[in-house]
């Protein structure tokens, strides 16, 4: 995934570039961005072109990456959801507790929350997110084409 953006501030070898929203990311955050508020995401990036305050600069993340996240925050809890309600409708008769799949429903979607935060410190530890790999000449415009 390609984006375009402009550097704020620069810590040792990463910088964190404001990058305005596409319209299709809406509030994905799968990139590793974090919403501001204003219109306009803070991504930490690694500095590989020694970018600077005020430049504009090319943006690169893995998209595989991108798609693996999202598929732990969406569909490893929807499958921990099922399968809690899976086991609950077989034990629960047995158990004399009728309700049961409600209850291991919560659990295991709880758990699954758990589980992807934790999952998400060990792999946010290892790897880096995005990479500046370009200066670009001229000012920051914003997204001028949808390249996710």
């Amino acid at each position: 995934m390609e984006q375009v953006g402009l550097v704020v501030e620069v810590k040792d070898d990463k910088a964190i570039v404001a990058i305005r929203r596409h319209e299709v990311c809406a509030k994905c955050g799968g990139c590793g961005v974090a919403v501001s508020g204003k219109g306009e995401t803070h991504l930490e990036a690694l500095n590989q072109a020694n970018a600077a305050v005020g430049q504009t600069v090319r943006v690169v993340s893995d998209t595989a990456q991108v798609l693996k996240a999202s598929f732990m925050v969406y569909m490893v809890p929807l499958l921990a959801l099922l399968i809690g309600l899976y086991a609950g409708q077989q034990l629960g008769p047995a158990a004399g507790f009728p309700r049961l799949d409600i209850v291991l429903g919560v659990v295991f979607l709880l758990a699954s929350y758990l589980f992807i935060r934790k999952y998400d410190r060990k792999v946010a530890s290892r790897q880096a997110a995005a990479a500046v790999v370009e200066i670009l000449p001229g000012p920051y415009d914003g997204p001028g084409d949808e390249k996710c």
